[in-house]
C-alpha cells in the first residue's frame, strides 16, 4: 500500500503527462482527465476557491462570449470552443508542487523529444520501422507523431524555448537540448515559426543581456544557416516563399476572413462557422484552404466579431505581461526558467498566430497551460498553501 501511494501521487500524473504528450494525444488526454478528477476531489474536500487561478477566467470568457455569439447567429445548443485542452492551468496551477517536480519535469519534456527526434531521422535515413505513422511528410517535413507539421512545430518551439530559459538562467548543459530541440524546430519545414521562434528566443536572450543577445545573434545564425543549408525542404519552402503566388493566396485568406468580419462586426459567423464561408472561395480558386484564416486574430474576429477578437487580444497582452514582471522580479532560478520561459512562448505563439490559427490546437495549447499550471503550482508551495 504504501508503494502504491508513493506512486500514485499527483506529480505521476504531471509526468505522465509530459512523457507521453510529443508521443501520443490520447495518452496525453489520460493525464490530464486524471489531473482533472484529482482536482474535483480536492475541490469537494477544501471548497476552496483559490484552487483556480483567478485569471482563468479569461479563458472562461472567451468560451461564455462564444457561447453566446452561437446563439445570437441561430446555433442553439452549440457552446464555445472547447475549453478542454486549457484545463491544465488550473487543474495543475491549483497542485502544490516541489522545485524537484518542475526540474523532473523539464527534463522529461527535453529528452522524450529529442528521443522522437532521433527516432524521425533513424526512420528517415536508416530504415527504422513506422511506428503508428511515418514521422516525415511526403515532402520532407518532419511532424513527429502528429498529424500536421505545423501542429507539432507550434508544440516543439515551446519546449525548445524552454530550453533555452534553462540554459540561460539554471544550467549551461540545457543549451545542448536547445540546440537539438532547434534543429527539430527547423526540420518541421515551418516558415511561420522559424519566424516567430527566432524572435521568442532573441526575445529571451535580449532579456538575460545585451551581451547575450549579441552572442544569439552569431551563434543563432551560424547554426540555422547551417541547419537550413543540410536540410534541403527548408531550404525549399523558404526559396518558394514568393513563388507561384504563395504570398497572394495567403492575402487572398485573410481577405476572406475579414470580409466575414465586415459583415457580422458585432457576433461574427459564430464559432467554427468560417469554414463553410470560405468553402466557396476554395472551390474557386480564390484560396487554397477553407479550414481557417491562417490567422489567429481574423480568425476570432470573422466567428466571434469584435468583443472575440479583443478577449483574444487581451489574453495575450495580459499574459506576456504577466510573466514579462514575473521573470524581472523572480529570484529563484528554476521558477525564473518557467517565468521568462512563458514570455517568449507567448511571443513566439503571438507572432506565429499572424499567420497560423492556433489557439485550439490542443498539442501547442495544452503544454501551453500545463507549463503555465506549473509556474502556478510551484508558488503555490513556496507560499506554503495547503494542499
Amino acid at each position: 500500500m504504501t508503494v502504491l501511494r508513493s506512486i500514485l501521487r499527483p506529480e505521476t500524473l504531471v509526468y505522465l503527462y509530459a512523457l507521453s504528450i510529443p508521443i501520443s494525444i490520447s495518452a496525453s488526454a489520460v493525464a490530464m482527465m486524471g489531473l482533472l478528477l484529482l482536482f474535483f476531489y480536492r475541490y469537494a474536500r477544501s471548497r476552496d476557491n483559490g484552487l483556480v487561478p483567478g485569471d482563468f477566467l479569461f479563458f472562461a470568457a472567451i468560451f461564455a462570449w462564444q457561447t453566446l455569439a452561437a446563439m445570437a447567429n441561430g446555433l442553439w445548443g452549440q457552446f464555445g470552443r472547447s475549453l478542454w485542452d486549457k484545463t491544465p492551468y488550473f487543474t495543475v496551477g491549483g497542485l502544490p508542487l516541489e522545485n524537484r517536480v518542475l526540474a523532473r519535469t523539464l527534463r522529461i519534456l527535453f529528452w522524450v523529444n529529442i528521443a522522437v527526434i532521433v527516432y524521425g531521422l533513424l526512420q528517415r535515413y536508416a530504415g527504422f520501422p513506422v511506428i503508428y505513422r511515418d514521422m516525415f511528410t511526403p515532402d520532407g517535413r518532419f511532424r513527429g507523431f502528429s498529424s500536421h507539421p505545423l501542429r507539432y512545430c507550434g508544440y516543439l518551439s515551446t519546449v525548445g524555448v524552454l530550453a533555452l530559459s534553462a540554459g540561460l538562467f539554471y544550467s549551461r548543459r540545457a543549451y545542448l537540448f536547445f540546440a537539438a530541440l532547434s534543429a527539430g524546430v527547423l526540420m518541421t519545414g515551418s516558415r511561420t515559426y522559424l519566424i516567430s521562434y527566432l524572435a521568442a528566443c532573441g526575445a529571451l536572450a535580449f532579456f538575460k543581456s545585451r551581451r547575450t543577445f549579441l552572442r544569439f545573434l552569431t551563434a543563432g545564425a551560424a547554426g540555422g544557416l547551417l541547419v537550413i543549408l543540410a536540410y534541403s525542404p527548408l531550404l525549399d519552402r523558404i526559396a518558394g516563399t514568393f513563388a507561384m503566388g504563395h504570398h497572394q493566396l495567403r492575402l487572398h485568406i485573410w481577405s476572406v476572413g475579414l470580409k466575414a468580419y465586415g459583415e457580422n462586426p458585432v457576433f461574427g459567423l459564430g464559432p467554427r462557422r468560417l469554414p463553410d464561408y470560405m468553402a466557396p472561395y476554395k472551390a474557386s480558386g480564390y484560396t487554397d484552404v477553407a479550414s481557417h484564416a491562417h490567422n489567429v486574430y481574423i480568425n476570432a474576429a470573422a466567428e466571434e466579431g469584435t468583443v472575440g477578437l479583443l478577449l483574444m487580444l487581451f489574453v495575450f497582452g495580459y499574459f506576456l505581461r504577466k510573466y514579462f514582471l514575473a521573470a524581472r522580479a523572480e529570484t529563484d532560478p528554476l521558477r525564473l526558467v518557467y517565468a521568462a520561459g512563458l514570455f517568449a512562448a507567448l511571443v513566439n505563439l503571438s507572432i506565429s498566430g499572424i499567420f497560423e490559427s492556433h489557439f485550439y490546437t490542443f498539442i501547442t495549447w495544452s503544454l501551453m497551460t500545463f507549463l503555465m499550471g506549473l509556474y502556478e503550482a510551484s508558488g503555490r508551495k513556496t507560499a506554503g498553501l495547503r494542499p
